[in-house]
């Protein structure tokens, strides 16, 4: 993003950088090849105790702070980290870091985050600026501040009125014509923005309608005109308001575990985070937030998705649910992201709720589709169903990604009877194969086989409640006794023969014991851990996870170990 975003992502990375996203808030890997950091000769715990004042600490902060606009990369990032840590050196109770721009917008508020974007209260802006030596006549006139302030004044400021003091100072980043405003010892909170007029654009689909995947991908979709829309048209205030809109729980971009996020690729930061942006907003993409089960990085996964077709594409994985402090990783998390790119900005905007999409939407009508795609490469593939309509052309609303046997299972909920066109896609998004005048009827299941080069057929129809009765019964039961303190029992039962794994994972999503790993018969299944690795040593309490893949999916369990 080169003219409106850019400066806003450029100049966090010489501000903010937060942990790995595996890793807690508070702390802070050192990177490789960048030296320790020495603390500053005045921390924030001096300021507090009243050991040294807090014009020395802006100062040295300041300073630090134009060091690291010339030296930028992972030291400038690990510098941001730093800054964030309670109870560390350039943090303290209300003795920590605020940037401002000009306007009086909180460009970064390394204690709440979700101030960034907010427009601080006039009175204080006008305050501060007067503090600095802006003269009151000339507050209304830009040019007149930015001369003033390209001097990198300095002062105590004190609006006991409104609620704010602290030391205020400006200063010209390298590269960059306009400066920021640093604020020390400020304990800005809600209390001093101003709630400002906001256009939430008039989504049909929003947060609190995302039940399945397709209403998932409508959401992102008008998600992303929106953004795009500020981005476009808005400029800097645009951005910051749709960010503000994006984030309000009682507003249509966000409800319960229905969030979004932004990604951008021009700058390769987390721009935005709609719940939880203490922790990962304008966290560089090279994040090791992992799947708490298969321990996989989940960004990669997340942009490959976004950029498989101009649509985007879905991606499943395990994550936190920020709306239930006791899930579990019985339950992935369906996302969908999309790739927006323009002359000015290149982002990817996703979002995602909890549940397989599978088990959503088959609670009411609907057709079911279950395809096998044939030739070569057929792993990977977007197969996608649209309505045959004559005079209109096909939206493809309805797709699934091949697996490795070339088979896909799609539902397409409350259709009606009747002709359907289908085409199949690589990860490029080059289409393989086009059909037309597919049947297929509502409250039915079909089996499909769509051959690449040409030839469609329908090789089964049955009634809905028929296929739910011959479906496979299989399952991975509660571990019994849970919680255990010395052995526990984990059962499952297989409807067809496979291969079949069953490992314990810990809540880092690394594997610490195989239990079952082989080809097994249908039939009934126990197996006893006794909370010991791979090589017999014994682990310490906490939560595990139990994963079964087989030939009929992947199933998940906690269980909690106490000694």
């Amino acid at each position: 993003m080169i003219l409106v975003v850019g400066p806003l992502v450029l100049a966090s990375l010489l501000f903010l950088a937060l942990p790995p996203l595996a890793q807690t808030q508070d702390e802070c890997a050192l990177p490789e090849g960048v030296s320790p950091f020495e603390d500053p000769q005045v921390t924030a715990q001096q300021v507090e105790d009243g050991s040294a004042a807090l014009m020395d600490f802006a100062l040295g902060a300041r300073d630090q702070f134009k060091l690291m606009s010339e030296v930028g990369g992972a030291t400038a990032y690990h510098f941001g980290c730093l800054i964030r840590q309670e109870g560390g050196p350039w943090r303290s109770g209300s003795t920590y870091l605020v940037q401002l721009t000009l306007d009086g917008r909180v460009f970064v508020h390394s204690k709440e985050m979700a101030l960034s974007g907010r427009l601080l209260d006039r009175r204080i802006l006008a305050g501060i600026l007067v503090s600095l030596g802006v003269s009151r006549g000339d507050l209304t006139d830009p040019a007149s501040v930015l001369n003033t302030l390209l001097e990198e004044p300095h002062a105590p400021f004190d609006l006991t009125l409104l609620g704010a003091s602290g030391y205020a100072t400006a200063y010209v980043r390298a590269h960059r014509p306009d400066p920021l405003i640093l604020l020390a010892g400020f304990d800005l909170d809600a209390s001093h923005v101003v709630e400002e007029e906001i256009d939430y654009g008039d989504p049909a689909i929003t947060a609190s309608d995302v039940v399945d995947r397709e209403s998932l991908k409508a959401f992102v979709t008008q998600a992303g005109g929106y953004f795009i829309e500020g981005l476009r048209t808005g400029g800097r205030a645009a951005v910051s308001k749709a960010k503000v809109a994006m984030r309000d729980p009682n507003g249509p971009w966000r409800h319960g575990s229905v969030y979004l996020y932004v990604l951008d690729l021009a700058s390769n930061l987390i721009l935005f985070h709609g719940v939880n942006p203490d922790r990962y907003e304008l966290r560089p993409l090279v994040a090791t937030v992992r799947d708490v089960v298969t321990g996989e990085l989940i960004l990669p996964q997340v942009i490959e998705a976004a950029q498989s077709s101009p649509e985007g594409g879905f991606v499943e994985y395990f994550f936190d649910d920020p709306t239930d402090d006791t899930d579990s990783a019985d339950i992935p998390k369906v996302g969908y992201a999309r790739q927006f790119r323009g002359e000015r900005y290149n982002v990817i905007i996703g979002s995602g709720f909890y549940g397989r999409a599978p088990e959503v939407v088959a609670t009411g009508p609907r057709t079911e589709v279950e395809v096998t795609v044939r030739g070569d490469a057929v792993e990977g593939l977007t197969v996608e169903f649209a309505s045959s309509v004559s005079g209109r052309l096909p939206d493809y609303a309805w797709s699934a990604v091949t697996d490795a046997d070339g088979r896909a299972s799609v539902i397409i909920p409350e259709a009606r009877s009747g002709f359907f066109k289908a085409r199949v896609r690589n990860p490029a998004g080059e289409t393989l194969g086009q059909w037309r005048s597919i049947p297929l009827n509502r409250n039915r299941r079909q089996i499909l086989r769509l051959t690449l080069g040409g030839g469609a057929r329908v090789v089964r129809s049955e009634p809905l409640a028929s296929a739910k009765q011959v479906a496979p019964a299989r399952g991975l039961a509660p571990g019994a006794p849970n919680p255990f303190n010395s052995s526990t029992q984990i059962a499952y039962r297989l409807s067809s023969a496979g291969p079949v794994e069953l490992v314990i994972y810990n809540m880092a999503g690394q594997p610490v014991r195989t239990l079952v790993d082989r080809f097994q018969g249908a039939g009934s299944y126990r197996v006893e851990w006794d909370a010991r690795d791979q090589r017999g040593a014994s682990l310490s309490s906490g939560v595990y996870i139990t994963r079964l893949s087989h030939a009929g999916g992947v199933e998940t369990q906690r269980l909690l170990y106490l000694k």
